[in-house]
């Protein structure tokens, strides 16, 4: 899942070829062990009343956010589970595709880039030592090595209209369908009926969720807390002490994000790092640290996504079933791949 905060990054677009891959990503994942049961109590603290009171204690290593966790993150799979689910998904896909007498191999994962995880980021910047190097650009070599990857992944073969149709059945636009030839676009290939979905389709009711054990709930609820979390008092009164902070250093910015999403400081692979974006950079985690910014943040949109888990218990149990039961089915399809 992307991270609210790092929405402007760049994002590579993924089709059916490479979706098993944008799962072994963990676009969704947190920290490995954050397989809570549905009905345990997060029993995470109360955030402070403003950023006068002591800063909440949060759940992992005070100055790495990485390490942090949230109450939604116990019905999402870990990164370690997303990946065998993708793994597992991959290869029902290629033995569907083998049975029409079609080759197929999912894309590789592409390599990890800025975040190392859905926490790391979420409340923005805080390495000192990269962002003194590079400002609000991730590492230059993670990032090479992500850009050669993309390239790549790039040059493999697309598949053919009739193949796209018969990965993804009649989840594809219409569009892509008309491009079938006619016995594809009537429901066969190679005088097979092609399953509902297309193999992928086929894939994911085999594993028991068409979202991959990915909650819609969940994503929309990460969403949704980081953005009520955003007029919080305890949140926008830290928020004007840390401006005021980086008005004295000389930067006008009303709140962290303004910053992270300064035009001058987009990502250029045409140019160096600017060293205005790496004084801006050096000056916001200064600020961030004396505040307690990410702390406080993070306190509040716990307090927030605790109310959540309390308000949506059922459906969230629910889903944790759900996600349950495709880590199962993977960890069978796995062993016996």
């Amino acid at each position: 899942m992307s991270t609210p905060h790092r929405r402007r990054r760049r994002v590579v677009p993924l089709s059916l070829t490479v979706a098993a891959a944008a799962l072994a990503a963990g676009c969704t994942s947190g920290p490995p062990g954050t397989t809570t049961p549905a009905t345990a109590s997060p029993g995470f603290p109360a955030p402070p009343a403003s950023s006068a009171s002591p800063v909440s204690p949060v759940s992992g290593d005070t100055g790495d956010p990485s390490t942090w966790t949230l109450p939604l993150q116990a019905y999402q799979p870990t990164e370690r589970q997303a990946a065998a689910i993708a793994a597992a998904e991959g290869t029902l896909v290629q033995r569907c595709m083998r049975s029409f007498g079609k080759e197929w191999r999912p894309a590789p994962g592409l390599p990890r880039v800025g975040p190392r995880n859905m926490m790391d980021w979420r409340y923005g910047i805080h390495d000192e030592a990269l962002s003194s190097r590079r400002g609000y650009q991730p590492d230059a070599a993670e990032q090479a090595r992500y850009d050669a990857a993309v390239r790549t992944q790039s040059r493999r073969p697309a598949p053919s209209p009739d193949e796209e149709v018969l990965l993804g059945g009649s989840d594809l636009p219409a569009s892509a369908r008309e491009q079938a030839g006619p016995e594809v676009r009537s429901g066969s290939f190679n005088g097979r009926k092609i399953p509902a979905g297309g193999c992928f389709g086929q894939a994911r009711t085999t594993l028991g969720s068409q979202s991959r054990g990915v909650s819609p709930l969940v994503e929309q609820l990460n969403f949704a807390s980081y953005e009520a979390s955003l007029s919080d008092p305890a949140v926008t009164e830290v928020f004007g002490l840390w401006s005021a902070c980086m008005r004295k250093k000389g930067y006008s910015y009303a709140a962290p994000m303004d910053a992270d999403a300064d035009p001058r400081f987009r990502p250029d692979p045409r140019r160096r790092v600017s060293e205005r974006e790496i004084a801006t950079a050096v000056a916001d985690i200064s600020c961030r640290r004396r505040h307690h910014v990410a702390e406080i943040w993070h306190g509040v949109e716990v307090r927030v996504q605790s109310g959540y888990v309390r308000e949506n218990a059922a459906r969230l149990a629910a889903d944790r079933r759900t996600l349950d039961t495709v880590i199962g089915n993977s960890t069978h399809v796995n062993g016996r791949s």
